[in-house]
């Protein structure tokens, strides 16, 4: 009641002043989004249409002009004006003029580009090695700076168009900026990947001043303040200008639908892959099937006998095709899933259902990788077009990670995993292929401990008459005698009564029996239901002493060769691999640049000799990965190229070392692997320097 008495009251006295009275008000036409002029010309912002709001409420005439800060404040002062729209309050007592309720607060924050840095915080500044701040010249700003880092550079700069593409240096670290107008302007430059922190900085209110020969203009100012923050209109105002400014980023469910959307057709990819293969498989056969019936009813239809198989060749070809077609397709958009999900688990916060979604993305991601993958070895080896890279491993070392990999698994079902060297005096070198005998012992490791509930498995080993004897023994559920050969066909599990429960794509062994076949050695299987199963393997020592010795050298000098500072160009046309390079080799770069194709990376190199690495792509647009590697090998030998490639590694890698790359890599990118593969390319660099 006694608002409202007030109110009509001022109301009354200023429906009188209106009679023969007209108030000038000046506000700033380049202060967004407070003030400013629009496309038209003409003056708009949260400022104007609080003081229109405030004059249609009272029906009173508030004639508004434009100016600089300079001027505006030199006509108040000279009595030209009555008073100032979104004036600072000088937080100390002012005799000189009247100020109003606040009609806003305003602050300072951080602002940085999401491409280069995931996060800033002042611990973050604090601990940079000479930072550098892009801010206007401030000497609050700056002594809280150097309070938080004595070392900090800046880079001052005299309009917020300047402030904002700032930021697109990779060596500006951060702006400090107002975080309103500094939002407005990435907004209308059109910089999305700008971000800001929620740490407030230089905060302030901002209102109306008011020259003391119109004591009657503040009154009316506050109370129509009081009106319209009580009728919902300022809310609508500070909603229209200054809210979307303040919404923090939901970035984690933007990733999520992203991801969840990737994940959907990468499934259904896999079927109609599944499909597809199923469907030429079984074409395949019927294509046999009839030519053998025509071959035994008539033997004068013998030439198109010949010409139907002829075909049938053809089609197994058109299967392996397509079957590396769909590699690509696949691997491509699974690299994001398995790249991002692990960002994201590295960068959550105390959030556990965030991480548990991404672990189940990264299990589920691992677990559609690992049935490609399986579907597409499995369809070289009968093919006939898998082969083997002899070169010398270190068994041993093979045995130790079997053992870290699955002691947690064992550990988590109960079981007691044991590794056994029959025979520990013999060497640890031995030639074969390293990627085949681990995914050999990594099956049968695997399944023993999967169809085991309780007991041990036992690993056992030994070099005997230049051989390899490595057999498997669990205490698991055992294979009747009449299952004991299907258990190495396709798909297949021992009992589907026994089984079931147990995930897997039953391709396995049918992989493993391939692999030892190919590595000229043999498989066995010894098997009691109920009481358990060994799985026997021998392998001979492929000498390849020249290979052997070759990759021994090599390994030497790893331990010797430091990773940092490297000037790296990556050539990735896809958006997201090269978002998951940049994360994965921030740490070891002094400098990280990007070329969208072929021609690009050329003349990049060109321009830029002393590049440390390359990371090839060899599928890109205008110009191949691997014409552009044979193009710069032309006038760079020096500069170390990595390929990668989400077609089969195995099939392309002669092609891809023969045009200059020193290693290749398979998406999707594992980052360990991918930094030991740069560390190898390095190394070899440094024994040729």
């Amino acid at each position: 009641m006694q608002t409202l008495t007030k109110t009509l009251l001022v109301l009354l006295c200023f429906m009188h002043l209106s009679a023969f009275s007209q108030y000038k008000v000046m506000i700033s036409d380049n202060y967004p989004p407070y003030s400013f002029k629009d496309s038209e010309n003409e003056i708009t912002g949260f400022n104007v249409d609080i003081i229109k709001a405030i004059s249609t409420l009272y029906d009173i005439d508030i004639e508004l002009e434009t100016g600089t800060w300079d001027q505006i404040n030199q006509k108040l002062k000279n009595n030209e004006i009555q008073a100032i729209g979104g004036a600072n309050y000088p937080g100390y007592p002012d005799s000189e003029y009247l100020y109003t309720r606040s009609i806003v607060n305003t602050s300072h924050c951080f602002l940085y580009n999401h491409n280069f840095v995931k996060k800033i915080t002042p611990e973050f500044i604090r601990t940079a090695h000479k930072p550098l701040i892009s801010l206007y010249k401030n000497d609050v700003l700056v002594h809280y700076i150097l309070s938080l880092n004595p070392d900090a550079e800046f880079l001052y700069v005299n309009n917020y168009s300047n402030l904002i593409s700032s930021l697109d240096r990779p060596d500006v670290t951060c702006a400090i900026s107002k975080r309103a107008r500094g939002l407005y302007f990435a907004d209308l430059m059109g910089k999305d990947y700008i971000y800001n922190t929620s740490h407030v900085l230089l905060e302030q209110s901002i209102g109306f001043k008011v020259n003391r020969s119109a004591p009657e203009l503040a009154d009316m100012l506050d109370n129509g303040l009081e009106v319209i923050m009580a009728n919902g209109e300022y809310n609508r105002i500070y909603d229209k200008w200054i809210a979307p400014y303040y919404q923090e980023r939901n970035e984690w469910a933007t990733y999520l639908r992203y991801i969840i959307f990737v994940g959907i057709l990468a499934t259904l990819s896999i079927f109609l892959l599944m499909a597809a293969n199923r469907l030429l498989q079984m074409r395949v056969k019927k294509k046999t099937q009839d030519l053998q019936q025509q071959l035994e009813l008539n033997s004068h239809i013998l030439s198109e006998l010949k010409e139907q198989k002829q075909k049938a060749v053809e089609s197994e070809k058109m299967k392996s095709a397509f079957l590396a077609n769909m590699s690509h397709e696949i691997r491509t958009p699974m690299n994001g899933i398995l790249g991002f999900a692990e960002l994201l688990k590295e960068h959550a916060q105390n959030n556990e259902e965030q991480l548990q979604f991404i672990d189940i993305i990264r299990q589920s991601g691992e677990r559609m990788l690992t049935t490609i993958n399986n579907i597409i070895e499995i369809s070289k080896i009968e093919a006939g077009v898998e082969k083997v890279k002899i070169e010398s491993i270190d068994f041993r070392k093979m045995i130790r990670e079997w053992e870290r990999f699955f002691t947690i698994e064992a550990r988590r079902k109960g079981l007691v995993l044991l590794f056994l060297d029959k025979n520990p005096e013999s060497d640890s070198y031995f030639c074969t292929d390293e990627q085949k005998l681990n995914s050999i012992g990594m099956n049968l490791i695997k399944n023993a401990i999967k169809f085991t509930r309780a007991g041990q498995v036992t690993v056992e080993y030994e070099f005997k008459s230049n051989k390899l004897h490595l057999s498997v023994t669990d205490t698991g559920i055992g294979i009747p005698e009449e299952k004991q050969n299907d258990v190495f066909g396709q798909f297949i599990q021992a009992d589907p009564s026994h089984s079931s429960g147990y995930e897997g794509s039953g391709l396995g062994l049918s992989i493993s029996k391939g692999y030892v076949k190919l590595l000229e050695g043999s498989i066995s299987l010894q098997s009691t239901p109920g009481v358990g199963s060994t799985f026997g393997v021998v392998l001979p020592n492929l000498n390849n002493l020249h290979d052997c010795e070759k990759k021994l050298s090599t390994s030497r000098l790893l331990n010797n060769t430091v990773l940092n500072n490297l000037r790296i160009l990556i050539a990735e046309d896809d958006d997201i691999s090269y978002r998951l390079l940049v994360h994965v080799l921030q740490d070891i770069a002094a400098s990280i640049k990007r070329a969208k194709n072929g021609e690009e990376i050329v003349q990049m190199i060109k321009q830029e000799p002393d590049t440390d690495l390359i990371l090839m792509d060899m599928k890109m647009p205008e110009m191949s990965g691997k014409t552009a590697t044979q193009t710069i090998r032309t006038f760079n030998s020096k500069v170390c190229i990595i390929g990668q490639t989400a077609e089969s590694l195995e099939s392309n890698q002669f092609a891809f070392l023969k045009a200059g790359c020193n290693a290749c890599i398979e998406k999707p990118i594992n980052r360990n692997k991918l930094l030991q593969t740069i560390q190898t390319c390095m190394a070899s660099a440094e024994e040729l320097a």
